[in-house]
């Protein structure tokens, strides 16, 4: 098969932004690493089985679950150390929600084992938490595994997904990245890019993607736009333009979150 141009262009771009994150010692497709603190008063977390975790407000009774799928180089702890994962999560846990994440395998891209990881948490936070009410969030990479899981049937009633700096699916130029291939055990398939996807199996749901016209590292072919013009038509995919490069501060929006979370259905 004969590369392009463009197909070269996109590949060169990741491996350069890999590079230049080794450098600086910043993370690619997920979260920059920060100072520890503690958290803010009254934020409380819970262990909720091995490498799951919730962090909630204490004393308020649950008003939904948000399910957060980290991106790369993270782990789901984000919320212990990262100012910007913590600015987007606390308006929601303010208002009774409660978010979940898992390690998840670390960098998987959305592969098998990391969503039957995430299918444990939910359980376990239902059972836990005593609520059906279900949304998803997802950082970069996170989100290949937030629309693999969401476009299957058992999570039908999750009607919602916010989406910061998403990476909405692997196509052929990306499959041989090496990073994304090991994830993968060496051979990605057909199945890890929801881009493929019928459209329908989209229909009615809703999308708050948060992206940046500049960001270097997700290619445009794979981000929030693409995802727009593929499943637009049978769900409502909202845009909204942050500045920066690959999760500037700027697209970590808890207050907004928060209205899209509180308009979903209930």
């Amino acid at each position: 098969m004969t590369t392009t141009s463009r197909q070269v262009g996109a590949i060169y771009a990741i491996l350069v932004a890999l590079l230049v994150a080794a450098v600086s010692g910043c993370s690619v497709l997920g979260t920059k690493p920060a100072p520890e603190s503690e958290q803010s008063s009254g934020i409380v977390s819970d262990e909720l089985g091995p490498n799951m975790r919730a962090y909630r407000q204490e004393n308020l009774k649950p008003a939904g679950i948000l399910v957060w799928f980290h991106g790369m180089d993270s782990d789901g702890t984000e919320f212990d150390h990262d100012p910007r994962q913590r600015h987007f999560a606390e308006p929601l846990m303010r208002n009774g929600w409660v978010i979940v994440s898992a390690n998840a395998g670390g960098n998987s891209f959305g592969n098998d084992a990391a969503l039957r990881e995430y299918r444990a948490l939910i359980g376990a936070a239902r059972t836990r938490y005593g609520t059906t009410r279900l949304q998803f969030a997802s950082e970069s990479m996170g989100t290949v595994a937030a629309l693999r899981l969401m476009a299957e049937p058992a999570y039908r009633n999750v009607n919602g997904l916010i989406g910061i700096s998403p990476l909405t699916g692997i196509p052929p130029t990306l499959r041989g990245v090496d990073f994304i291939e090991a994830a993968w055990g060496g051979t990605v398939p057909d199945r890890a890019d929801p881009l493929t996807f019928y459209p329908q199996r989209f229909a009615g749901k809703r999308f708050r993607f948060y992206y940046s016209t500049t960001d270097t590292v997700v290619p445009s072919g794979a981000g929030a736009r693409a995802f727009a013009i593929r499943f637009g038509k049978v769900a409502d995919v909202e845009l909204v333009e942050c500045r920066g490069d690959h999760a500037d501060p700027t697209c970590y929006q808890g207050d907004d979150a928060l209205a899209f979370v509180g308009g979903a259905s209930r």
